[in-house]
């Protein structure tokens, strides 16, 4: 989408940070950043949110991993290894919110390690025998190729909900307007 975005708009330069949901949005209030990708993460009053796009969380093992072939209640996740997302993560949020709604407490699961970043995750649980909770869009080539499996877990469904962040006030300032609608557009027609 980015390389798109360049091609059709050459004279503009764009600097990527990639970081957790919560150190986005303080970039964002500390004038580090213009504007932010988050997930799920409580509103701020002086800063705007777009809606962009949804993505489901799914539990996902390695393929040499015997939970491939399980059926899991949230429940069962008390007793099952897991790999997670380090605090301040917008899927962790997710997940955390999920798992309350079924009285089961993340401060009780056998959490083997906590890592950084998405991709940091997926090649762990690759060659591990935990369980990890990734977006299906982050791990969807994974899937095809077999290298990671979907565990099902019917009663813990997840969805996370990406918003842009602005400070209030400059929503409508270019470049950045024009990157939010090519964006949302871009998306609009992969789905």
């Amino acid at each position: 989408m980015l390389s798109a975005y360049i091609e059709q708009n050459p004279n503009t330069q764009l600097t990527l940070k990639n970081r957790n949901s919560e150190n986005i949005l303080k970039a964002l209030l500390e004038h580090e950043i213009d504007l932010g990708v988050i997930e799920g993460i409580n509103k701020v009053s002086n800063v705007t949110y777009t809606p962009f796009l949804t993505d489901e969380v799914i539990a996902v093992c390695s393929a040499k991993n015997p939970l491939k072939q399980q059926q899991l209640s949230a429940q069962d996740l008390y007793s099952i290894p897991l790999a997670l997302r380090e605090s301040g993560s917008g899927t962790l949020a997710v997940l955390e919110e999920a798992l309350a709604q079924k009285h089961v407490k993340l401060s009780e699961l056998p959490v083997k390690v906590r890592l950084g970043g998405t991709e940091a995750l997926k090649n762990f649980v690759r060659v591990d025998t935990c369980l990890a909770f990734l977006p299906r869009q982050a791990v969807g080539k994974e899937l095809i190729s077999g290298e990671l499996v979907q565990v099902q877990i019917p009663d813990l469904p997840m969805v996370r909900h990406f918003n842009f962040i602005q400070r209030k006030g400059t929503e409508n300032n270019l470049p950045y307007k024009n990157f939010v609608q090519f964006t949302k557009r871009y998306y609009s027609k992969t789905e």
